[in-house]
């Protein structure tokens, strides 16, 4: 007697990019979900999906839908090429995906992310690096955050930025890298620097030095991503805004799910697709910066400023408390709560709690913890203590907070 082991149904995750941290953990948000319902994920690259290629892609498999990545200018997977097949997307154009579900990160909430980071240090002007090659993110970044820097009144200098459309020349990054160090060598001291990217920002820090301007003591300087390989490896280490991949990914799966999916995905719906108002972008918000050197702020190079900062990124979420830092510093409490805040922008309690938010974030959006042993995991004394700081800064509680973000 035969036996026949049933095919398990598939999410197919479409990227056209390569090699990106980015991929991986939208992937990982992606499979998080599946593993919710049984199912499979698989994830197919290419430089670029024909119409013949989506078609072959769909034959013979069973399938509960597509994510379809579409961060780069240059994909075109309209919903009709899919046929009765769900489809989402992350980051695609606006206005190509008829009615179907669009996730793109909060342009808006990054900037005031990025604003709220480098205000810190007080500096005199800002400045924003854009992109080498023409990219509409990278644009709307751009001018998000001069909009953002004019609203409180004060100056932003703009690189100029996107000389190449499409694909750019092997050339373009090097000629954007020399082009910014004479940039980065006209400004004003204590500049602060928004890059639209880690890549971007990196080339930065290179420019710097070639420039003679220190990153922190001249400009500070915070970018998106936050890919660990790039920032952390930087000279000097990049802060950055942790975009959350990992919960795109698992939304943009949860939208495949349900009658309402297949409804807008069915033949009668692709055939009034013409007529079928837009979906507006589903707005996903940043998690946090992860804070590094390059947002040290004025002072912060100081040696006991440095050694602060990595006895509590290590031992925050053990309990660490305030006075009980100041007590390993030869100077009294006050005198060290001032240096530290002078140099930093903000108090010894608010990078403990920075430092203990970062990790109760990945607990609630990365794995199944249950909520009531997040708070003790990164070092609160009670689960209220952690639930109320949630409602400060979200107006809900963690319950909530991972309701909203991680349900669909």
């Amino acid at each position: 007697m035969l036996c026949f082991r049933p095919v398990t149904a598939t999410v197919l995750y479409l990227t056209m990019t390569e090699n990106s941290p980015s991929q991986a953990d939208k992937l990982a948000g992606i499979r998080r979900y599946c593993s919710t319902r049984g199912w499979s994920a698989e994830m197919i690259s290419r430089p670029r999906f024909s119409p013949e290629a989506i078609s072959e892609i769909l034959r013979g498999r069973r399938l509960v839908g597509c994510v379809v990545d579409g961060v780069a200018n240059h994909v075109d997977l309209p919903p009709r090429l899919f046929r009765d097949v769900p489809v989402s997307y992350i980051g695609y154009m606006r206005g190509r995906t008829g009615n179907r579900p669009n996730f793109h990160f909060d342009t808006a909430a990054i900037v005031t992310a990025a604003l709220r980071e480098l205000s810190a240090g007080k500096p005199s002007c800002y400045g924003v690096i854009g992109f080498p090659i023409h990219q509409r993110w990278a644009r709307q970044r751009v001018g998000a955050f001069r909009a953002a820097v004019g609203a409180i009144g004060a100056k932003c200098l703009a690189f100029p930025f996107g000389a190449v459309s499409g694909r750019a020349a092997a050339d373009v990054w090097g000629a954007f890298e020399a082009r910014l160090v004479k940039w980065l060598a006209s400004l004003p001291d204590r500049t602060a620097l928004f890059a639209v990217s880690d890549e971007v920002a990196v080339l930065a820090t290179r420019a710097a030095r070639a420039a003679g301007r220190g990153i922190p003591r001249s400009l500070t300087l915070v970018s998106v991503d936050n890919y660990p390989g790039l920032c952390e490896g930087a000279n000097p280490p990049i802060s950055s805004i942790q975009l959350d991949f990992e919960r795109v990914g698992f939304l943009a799966a949860g939208a495949l799910d349900g009658p309402s999916a297949r409804r807008a995905s069915g033949r009668s719906a692709v055939r009034s697709s013409a007529l079928a108002p837009a979906a507006q972008p589903i707005l996903v918000p940043p998690l946090l910066v992860v804070r590094r050197k390059s947002t040290s702020g004025r002072g912060r190079h100081e040696k006991f400023v440095l050694r602060a900062e990595e006895i509590i990124r290590r031992e925050a979420c053990d309990g660490l408390t305030a006075a009980a830092l100041a007590a390993r510093f030869p100077c009294s409490r006050s005198l060290f709560e001032l240096r530290f805040r002078e140099a930093t922008g903000h108090s010894v309690l608010d990078e403990i709690l920075h430092v203990r938010l970062e990790k109760a974030f990945s607990l609630l959006s990365r794995t199944d913890t249950a909520i009531g042993a997040v708070p003790a995991l990164c070092g609160f004394r009670s689960y209220w203590a952690l639930d109320d700081l949630f409602r400060a800064r979200f107006g809900m509680g963690m319950r909530a907070w991972r309701r909203r973000n991680f349900s669909c």
